[in-house]
C-alpha cells in the first residue's frame, strides 16, 4: 500500500468505495487533493498540517475534540474512534505495520458483512 494513500487522520483512502470508483464521485485520495476531497475542506488534514506532523497520532493534543467530531455519518462517530486507536498504533509500531493491520481489519468487515 502506498503512504500517500493515508491520510492524516488514520483514513486508507485505498479502501475507499470513491476511491476504489465503487461509488460516485471519483476520488484520488486525501493526499492528491491535499485535503480537499470532493467532500469539501478537511479540518483534520489541515490541522495535522499546521501543527508539522505527518498524521494526527504524533500531535501531542491528539485525540481532540476536532478529530472525533470529524467523522463520515455513514460510518458513525464509533469509526472516529477506530482511526485514534489505528493511529495510536501507527505512532508506536511505524507505517508498515498499520498497513498490515488496516488490511486485516478490512478483511475480517467483510467477512461479517
Amino acid at each position: 500500500m502506498e503512504d500517500v494513500l493515508i491520510a492524516p487522520c488514520g483514513t486508507h483512502c485505498g479502501f475507499c468505495v470513491y476511491y476504489k470508483k465503487e461509488k460516485m464521485p471519483r476520488c484520488s485520495g486525501c493526499g492528491t487533493h491535499e485535503g480537499h476531497p470532493f467532500w469539501g475542506d478537511c479540518k483534520l488534514y489541515s490541522c495535522a498540517r499546521d501543527h508539522e506532523v505527518e498524521h494526527c497520532g504524533l500531535c501531542k493534543e491528539f485525540p481532540c475534540d476536532l478529530f472525533v467530531n470529524q467523522y463520515d455519518p455513514e460510518h458513525g462517530q464509533k469509526s472516529a474512534f477506530t482511526r485514534a486507536g489505528l493511529l495510536a498504533y501507527r505512532k508506536k509500531a511505524g507505517t508498515d505495520k498499520y498497513n498490515e493491520m488496516v488490511k486485516k481489519l478490512k478483511e475480517q468487515s467483510k467477512s461479517t458483512e
